[in-house]
């Protein structure tokens, strides 16, 4: 199982929304200056290099709760 990388986008996405709502002090010009970091950050050979270890991690959970309530299920 792979998660795309939109589907990372999306979780970060959600993760700073909820950070940025919390936090009162936060401005505009933050929100679009951490997007634009991440972003080049994804676009540099290490930031990819990071991003498949992710998809590769998340993917091996999400089979592994599978396999753990199928498992469960089936007894």
């Amino acid at each position: 199982m792979t998660i795309a990388i939109s589907t990372l986008f999306f979780i970060v996405c959600v993760g700073l929304a909820i950070w940025f709502k919390k936090d009162s002090s936060f401005r505009p010009r933050e929100v679009i200056a951490v997007s634009a970091f991440w972003i080049l950050f994804v676009a540099t050979p290490f930031g990819s290099g990071v991003v498949k270890t992710m998809q590769d991690a998340i993917g091996s959970g999400a089979q592994t709760g599978v396999a753990t309530v199928t498992s469960v299920s089936s007894k």
